[in-house]
């Protein structure tokens, strides 16, 4: 199989029994299919028409640009080394992704690629993200090294791999000239770098490694000359944890607390300005919503969990939709996606579509990992 070709899609459309809300299933010959991280948009276009997702339908990992109306998937890049969803979508129509150590960047149009950069012997790359216009993508890059603790079990090697303080180091490539450059960098293991979507001189991300963390969120700000530092990004208290950071459009970062009083557990999404103003937070009925994205204008947060109360047993099986009012997160249940969540890949991780329609997400129910959306518009 080569670039250029044409797959037909596989789409079928039905009501979720139990919310009433339109699914649609966009993939389903049995091969693996996930789309975009949730860091970014997977939508090209201003419509919900025309997505990008990850397949190894063609006996290896590819990109695929899928056009619904036409229930087409048409072959966007080579057979990839890396691993699923290594990109970043332009939704103006070019694709960053990595070939291994290799940054390149695909013309949607043309099917054209090119190579941007290269990480340097001895790291490799995290996830990409680029600013709404394209001009600009920033990730990290971490030195590799050997890790005794791996059970294929998802995470079991976190700890391990955070105690080791790899060194990592943020760049930021110019897309119209291919310059790169090194904004930030420290033996600590960083990832989920996320460019504002307007300002691309500021850079958020993590230290990662999971409760083990003691400050998680950080900024940088490339346009800082002489001594340049990384600033906390709300300052985590003794027995707080946070998590899933994401720009929303609106240029805010959104994400997810967990923090305890008198013994229990409370959790909150949040919002905060990146310069560390106006922290905004939402008590959950229940547990976190997993993973959570907003809309155009912040007004909706969809998730990848559906908890109603705290010893809800069946929130994790759920999409949900999340009103933010008067101090509190209220959730309803926009449909199941039934997840196993025993690898990455199979993490709903879902978004809204540019006309905030949609909600686009990956779930393996039934066996193999595959791309929906669900209608948010009849909740």
């Amino acid at each position: 199989m080569a670039v250029g070709d044409v797959f037909e899609a596989q789409i079928e459309e039905w009501a979720d029994p139990e919310t009433g809300a339109l699914v649609r299933r966009l993939t389903g010959d049995g091969s693996e299919n996930v789309h975009l991280y949730f860091t970014s948009t997977s939508f090209v276009g201003d419509g919900a028409e025309r997505v990008v997702i990850s397949s190894d339908r063609a006996g290896g990992r590819a990109y695929f640009l899928l056009e619904i109306a036409d229930r087409r998937m048409v072959q966007v890049t080579e057979n990839l080394v890396s691993s699923f969803s290594q990109a970043c979508l332009d939704p103006g129509g070019r694709l960053f992704h990595f070939q291994d150590a290799t940054l390149k960047v695909t013309d949607l149009a043309t099917l054209q690629t090119e190579d941007l950069y290269r990480v340097p012997d001895g790291f490799r790359p995290a996830l990409p993200t680029c600013t709404a216009d394209g001009s600009h993508v920033a990730f990290a890059y971490m030195e590799r090294s050997e890790l005794s603790t791996e059970t294929g079990v998802i995470y079991s090697t976190m700890a391990e791999r955070y105690y080791q303080h790899p060194a990592c180091v943020i760049m930021r490539i110019d897309t119209s000239t291919g310059g790169a450059e090194a904004v930030w960098g420290e033996r600590n293991w960083i990832s989920h770098v996320c460019i504002h979507p307007t300002r691309p001189d500021l850079i958020l991300f993590c230290h990662e490694g999971g409760s083990h963390v003691r400050q998680r969120m950080w900024t940088v700000d490339a346009s800082v000359r002489r001594g340049r530092q990384a600033q906390p990004l709300f300052r985590q208290h003794l027995g707080e944890s946070c998590c899933h950071e994401y720009f929303t459009r609106t240029g805010e970062v959104g994400f997810q607390v967990i923090g305890e009083s008198e013994g229990e557990a409370l959790h909150y999404n949040c919002f905060v300005r990146p310069d560390g103003s106006w922290l905004r937070q939402f008590l959950l009925p229940g547990p976190r919503p997993g993973h959570i994205q907003s809309n155009s204008d912040n007004t909706l947060v969809v998730g990848d969990c559906g908890y109603l109360a705290p010893d809800d047993p069946d929130g994790r099986a759920y999409m949900s939709i999340i009103r933010h009012v008067n101090g509190r997160g209220e959730v309803t249940r926009l449909c199941r996606h039934d997840t196993s969540w025993t690898k990455q890949q199979s993490h709903p991780h879902p978004i809204f579509s540019p006309d905030d329609r949609w909600a686009l997400f990956t779930s393996d129910a039934g066996g193999p990992c595959n791309v929906y959306m669900a209608d948010v518009t009849g909740l």
